[in-house]
């Protein structure tokens, strides 16, 4: 019972509480004088989580997005980057996926 009860309280928590349960961060969601990150941030940030965990998660969907965005921010690696997804999409094994999103990595232009 008391299970139940702590499981009900913790998902209420995360219908409530903004950021829980991921999604796209955007400047409304943001304190004043606070940018939203751009797309290249999104997907370095998540690239560098994969190449350290070698786990894909439900991010990956975000990320192809992400790719799309890197054209209108004139990234001139943004095709190879939204290929180099769909491949990573495809690895099988935590050092094969650690190598692709580490590829990836080199390909976004410097902070």
């Amino acid at each position: 019972m008391m299970r139940l009860a702590f499981a009900a309280v913790v998902l209420g928590a995360c219908l409530v509480l903004p950021g829980c349960g991921g999604g796209s961060v955007s400047n409304h969601d943001l304190p004043a004088g606070t940018n939203a990150p751009s797309p290249t941030e999104n997907v370095r940030n998540w690239l560098e989580g994969v190449a350290q965990s070698g786990e894909l998660d439900s991010g990956i969907t975000l990320m192809h997005e992400e790719a799309e965005k890197l054209k209108a921010e004139g990234v001139s690696t943004a095709d190879e980057i939204a290929a180099g997804l769909k491949e990573l999409e495809s690895a099988k094994g935590s050092s094969a996926i650690k190598s692709k999103a580490k590829s990836l990595l080199s390909k976004l232009p410097a902070e």
